[in-house]
């Protein structure tokens, strides 16, 4: 599979080739991924792909070469029933089948071609047999069937990751949108609840924000909201989840992180931000955050609690009590 993924390790496993990649919850700099367990170094591990924002697993096909072994004893088989000759061509669907369950490129290209090799044999080796169509027919047209099949893959696959990535990702600001953060929050609901651990959600909401629309324009909006975005990934840490949930809203999700831990999350927030703001003294940002599980267990609670605080925190500031400035 073609991807622009770094990955942490690479494990070489009998019969198997696993990569490991890292989860970043961004783009940019990769983190470790979580993992609750070693992984097995006796059985095929699936590859897991960071696209952006979100876990995207491919199971690695199992019992390929056992398919192979099957295939290519019929295609033989039919081969030595039919006499040879123009019975050659039952390889090329055999061929194409071993190929699309084969997991790599170059694999695709050896197991195709041991079918198409397998099917000469017969004609090959007993003369009683009817001789195989043409040399050179024999040669292009199972290649080249081969080279079409493996190119469209590559490109179906291609175009399914830049969906994939582009359905997890927030389209003006690059980091994870929604969605995304929403299956984060569920994956680490789980993993801290085996553990009896906690994380912490920090909700963001630009003060402010609509009259700097109003003022300066949409295009100034944008740019507000990247440069917000930057700083956010540059404050938190590798394992944390930045997230742009809608209009002037932000949230980041620190795993592993408690009520003494929150604390300092939110200096770091509001100092972040602050650099993106700077110059308008006009907008500040207001913050609300919810921690697992003492405000909830499940992603939907965990997110009302860190809005009403957030809201508490602005009617607070609409009433003129002293809030921590973004600016």
């Amino acid at each position: 599979m073609d991807t622009d993924v770094k990955c942490s390790r690479t494990l070489k496993l009998p019969n198997h080739r696993a990569t490991r990649c890292m989860w970043e919850g961004r783009t940019s700099k990769p983190a470790k991924a979580p993992t609750d367990r070693p992984i097995a170094r006796n059985r095929p591990v699936a590859r897991v792909w960071d696209v952006g924002p979100v876990w995207l697993t491919v199971r690695p096909p199992r019992h390929t070469d056992a398919v192979l072994v099957i295939v290519g004893a019929l295609v033989v088989g039919l081969m030595v029933l039919a006499g040879g000759g123009d019975a050659f061509w039952v390889c090329v669907p055999a061929a194409l089948l071993i190929a699309a369950l084969s997991p790599t490129r170059l694999a695709s290209l050896l197991r195709g071609g041991a079918v198409i090799l397998a099917a000469a044999v017969p004609s090959l080796i007993s003369a009683s047999h009817h001789p195989l169509p043409a040399t050179a027919l024999v040669i292009v047209i199972p290649v080249a069937s081969l080279v079409v099949l493996v190119e469209m893959r590559t490109r179906l696959e291609r175009e399914r990751d830049a969906l994939r990535h582009s359905a997890a990702t927030d389209s003006l600001t690059g980091i994870a949108n929604r969605r995304s953060l929403l299956e984060r929050i569920d994956y680490e609901i789980s993993r801290h609840a085996r553990g009896r651990h906690s994380f912490a959600l920090v909700m963001l909401d630009l003060d402010g924000f609509k009259a700097l629309n109003d003022r300066f324009g949409h295009a100034a909006g944008d740019d507000l909201l990247r440069e917000t975005a930057a700083a956010l990934e540059r404050t938190v840490r590798a394992q944390d989840t930045a997230a742009r949930i809608g209009g002037d809203e932000f949230c980041v999700l620190a795993p592993e992180t408690d009520a003494a831990g929150l604390v300092q999350l939110e200096t770091r927030i509001s100092r972040g931000v602050a650099g993106a703001t700077t110059g308008l003294e006009a907008l500040s940002a207001s913050t609300g955050a919810a921690v697992f599980p003492r405000d909830g267990t499940s992603a939907e609670a965990l997110l009302a609690a860190a809005d009403a605080r957030l809201l508490a925190a602005k009617r607070e500031l609409h009433r003129g009590v002293p809030q921590r400035r973004a600016a």
